[in-house]
């Protein structure tokens, strides 16, 4: 596909929860980036490299999209990680589980909404938000439902399209 045609896909719609039922738009995006960035590594190496290697640990990604962070570093992925995979989009959630072909049983695919997420107090350990917030309508309640799920000293990580991509809270 030329870059010409790639960006008009990436631009042609303004409501962005209709660009994400299904996982074309995302991976029309995410194409783009890839032709056009300058990290050699790919974001999607790079960024994993930051979730560290502790072992036992719970990790959710709220709007996982069609799951391309896990399928790209599926040989990374620790054996004692228990993860939970999210979005609002059902269709993106199956496009997920196509794409990362869990065969150990560690990832959960669950249909959730970060202003109201379904899971207990201070259940993870990393809370992941790649370029997801700026779709919520309310970010302060997503926020706070982020923090309330997260354990004492979790790590959230949230990522948005700028020069410096990837910030870690504490």
């Amino acid at each position: 596909m030329a870059l010409a045609e790639l960006i008009h896909a990436v631009h042609i719609e303004k409501d962005w929860v209709e660009q994400y039922h299904t996982a074309n738009r995302l991976q029309t995006r995410i194409e783009l980036y890839e032709k056009c960035g300058v990290n050699k590594q790919g974001w999607h190496r790079w960024f994993f490299e930051h979730l560290g290697n502790r072992s036992n640990i719970r990790i959710l990604e709220i709007g996982c999209g069609d799951g391309t962070l896990w399928s790209r570093n599926a040989d990374r992925i620790s054996e004692s990680w228990k993860i939970t995979l999210t979005d609002l989009s059902p269709g993106m959630l199956e496009e997920a589980r196509k794409n990362i072909r869990d065969t150990t049983g560690q990832i959960k695919f669950v249909v959730a909404d970060v202003q109201s997420i379904p899971f207990h107090n201070e259940e993870f350990d990393i809370v992941i938000a790649n370029h997801m917030l700026y779709h919520v309508p309310d970010i302060p309640k997503a926020v706070s439902e982020i923090y309330r799920v997260m354990k004492p000293k979790a790590l959230f990580y949230a990522s948005t399209m700028s020069k410096s991509t990837c910030m870690k809270l504490t």
